[in-house]
């Protein structure tokens, strides 16, 4: 710990580049390890602890350790390692995203087609039945609500829906396509 305040008292001191390489020499290789435990990579570990030092160095961050420099020093390349694994976290984030936007058009294709599929069939419903089940899956009516707005009650909204999800269910065929007109926005 001595070592560390005799380091930091001379960079305060003279500010001079013999006490800039003394400090290096002293850290870099346990700043080095220490980064690399974080991030399980050598090449960005090497970047992080020679970014600090640089910073360290130009904005003359030395000057604001006001006692234990090497709690200071070990605080900023952690927060150095983190703020890079939060970069690549979005990075990563960011091609996949532009990975999904490139497939997005084949995708929509297919939704596209798939929504029309699910509309033909909710357009072939008898009327009455249609009318039903548009205010209770669409507009988000209870059958309460439906019965009270149709003025009908309350077991004819439910024959309604019955008769409505059946033959959905024999238009639709494939269960995807009858759990899209449900759960996909």
């Amino acid at each position: 710990m001595s070592e560390s305040k005799d380091i930091l008292n001379e960079l305060l001191r003279s500010g001079s580049k013999k006490a800039y390489e003394a400090f290096f020499k002293h850290y870099y290789q346990d700043l080095f390890l220490w980064a690399n435990s974080i991030l399980k990579n050598s090449e960005a570990a090497e970047d992080v602890v020679q970014e600090f030092f640089i910073s360290f160095w130009e904005k003359k961050r030395y000057k604001s350790v006001s006692s234990n420099l090497q709690s200071y020093i070990y605080r900023a390349v952690k927060n150095a390692c983190l703020n890079y694994l939060q970069r690549e976290k979005k990075l990563i984030h960011d091609i996949e995203n532009l990975e999904e936007k490139e497939s997005a058009p084949k995708a929509n294709e297919q939704s596209i087609e798939n929504s029309q599929l699910i509309y033909s069939a909710i357009n072939e419903l008898p009327e009455k039945c249609k009318e039903v089940f548009m205010l209770c899956c669409v507009s988000g009516y209870t059958y309460n609500e439906a019965a009270e707005e149709l003025g009908v009650s309350m077991n004819t909204v439910r024959t309604h829906m019955v008769r409505a999800f059946k033959m959905l269910r024999e238009k639709l065929k494939s269960p995807h396509l009858f759990y899209m007109l449900f759960f996909h926005k």
